[in-house]
């Protein structure tokens, strides 16, 4: 029998259907221990399966806080250091910037090491080492240890340093030292394993009038930064750990006192993801893998995920001993979702007054088609000029293009189309002016973007082509090979 009340029962449930998520896990921790957990909806919306609190979803970006633990318990080891440079560790790992050639780990776990985003160079069929060599030819978004920027290819790259390191993969490393500690049994660091399973959810997103169920993302390549699978009880248990300093339920050290404050303590400062403003207890504090602030006077961690088509959140508050993990096969809008919910129930555990907390996110009318595209981008800045034409035949700007940092684009022709091959993506351009075409339906990360494709000519061939992946910096050019 459900412990969370059926106030808040009624609120989960009213939620999902307001916002059309298909399913939901929920644990609750409390006085330390696993207190409540339950699935809602379906985890296939077609065959009408159900979600339980032991169904495995995608935890995207929560993944970052096991890798920074991770880092935590090779530090206690001996085997790496937070602030010795990481090219100690990886010689490959330099980067385009000369000012980081000192950039260490306690940089990559914070943010602050000026590259960026550049989400557009993942997934792929590149190792992690062939990525940590790439890096030297791409242009920073900021100046090193400079105003922070989240940066998922950052962080598969501390992933890699730990490999590196060891001599171990990131997800052995894991499944060692964090999984098969806490008992994690039904977590995995792969799509591909997670299917073989019989109980996970299908990732979805709502467009067109109606949930669309999506193809599974395998982001094994930004692994140590997305990649993690959990279900809502296995991850109790990784909250439990946090909740009780770094060690696990039977009283074992995972992580040293001293590591563990070391690791949760503020390092830089970025924009909350809920974007509400005053009274909704924004984090802005970032340590290492977790955002960090206050729930009504309780001091308070967390940190949200998000990949195609799975939307999740993770928060403790260690000196009440309470935790409380949402996992949703949902893309987007789901930040209302998560804080509504999660705030009710914190409410409700904490013994704090019960405010209408779905009243503040959001009205009672229901939302509409472009509130579910928020998560997609045109990076289109240039005015169209209408009336223009292609300087060459179509068969003319076919041809494979080259960057060093970002890789191979493949420019084809089928049925007078051209397409653009990147990653796994093959995308139609479609004329805008002059010899510049964009694309739909970039998958970078969380977004989802259009972007233009610019043909540089010379002396009536095409030499390059200049793509807006990454709107912190100049187009990015392939040259033609």
């Amino acid at each position: 029998m459900a412990k969370l009340s059926e106030k808040v029962i009624k609120t989960i449930e009213n939620e999902m259907k307001y916002w059309r998520i298909p399913g939901v896990s929920i644990a609750v921790i409390k006085h330390g221990k696993l207190w409540d957990s339950m699935g809602f909806g379906y985890r296939n919306f077609e065959e009408k399966l159900q979600v339980t609190a032991d169904t495995q979803f995608g935890i995207a970006s929560c993944s970052k806080s096991m890798t920074s633990a991770l880092i935590a318990i090779l530090v206690d080891k001996g085997i790496l250091k937070y602030d010795e440079p990481v090219t100690t560790y990886a010689p490959k790992l330099v980067m385009y910037d000369p000012e980081a050639k000192s950039m260490n780990l306690r940089d990559i776990l914070s943010h602050k090491t000026g590259f960026g985003a550049h989400d557009a160079i993942w997934p792929g069929e590149r190792s992690r080492d062939e990525l940590a060599v790439s890096l030297r030819f791409i242009k920073p978004c900021s100046n090193f240890r400079g105003k922070a920027i989240y940066s998922n290819v950052m962080y598969a790259m501390a992933g890699y340093v730990a490999e590196c390191a060891t001599g171990e993969t990131w997800e052995n490393l894991l499944q060692k030292y964090i999984f098969n500690s806490l008992n994690m049994k039904r977590t995995n660091c792969s799509v591909d394993i997670m299917k073989r399973d019989l109980n996970y959810s299908i990732p979805y997103r709502y467009r067109n009038g109606k949930v669309n169920p999506l193809k599974m993302w395998n982001v094994d390549l930004a692994g140590p930064a997305a990649s993690v699978n959990s279900t809502a009880n296995d991850m109790a248990k990784w909250l439990m750990m946090q909740i009780k300093g770094g060690k696990a339920e039977d009283g074992t050290a995972l992580i040293q006192t001293e590591t563990f404050k070391e690791m949760h303590s503020v390092q830089s400062q970025f924009e909350d993801s809920i974007g509400m403003g005053e009274g909704f207890f924004e984090c802005n504090d970032y340590s290492m893998g977790w955002k960090r602030g206050k729930y009504k006077d309780h001091a308070f961690y967390k940190h949200t995920g998000k990949i195609e088509g799975y939307s999740s959140i993770q928060a403790f508050l260690p000196e009440d001993e309470v935790g409380v993990v949402i996992l949703t096969n949902f893309h987007s809008p789901t930040v209302p979702f998560m804080y509504g919910v999660l705030y009710t129930i914190l409410d409700e555990v904490l013994g704090e007054e019960s405010e209408n907390w779905i009243k503040k996110f959001h009205g009672e009318e229901l939302p509409k088609e472009e509130e579910y595209l928020d998560c997609d981008l045109n990076y289109i800045k240039e005015e169209q000029v209408f009336g223009t034409h292609l300087s060459l035949l179509l068969n003319e700007y076919v041809g494979i293009y080259y960057d060093n940092g970002y890789g191979k684009v493949n420019i084809v022709l089928e049925d007078n189309v051209l397409y653009m091959r990147y990653r796994d993506m093959n995308l139609p351009l479609k004329h805008y002016h002059y010899d510049v075409f964009y694309v739909d339906d970039i998958l970078a990360d969380t977004m989802t973007i259009t972007a233009p494709v610019s043909f540089i000519i010379k002396n009536g061939k095409v030499e390059a082509i200049a793509v807006r992946f990454e709107p912190m910096v100049p187009d990015i050019v392939f040259n033609r090979r």
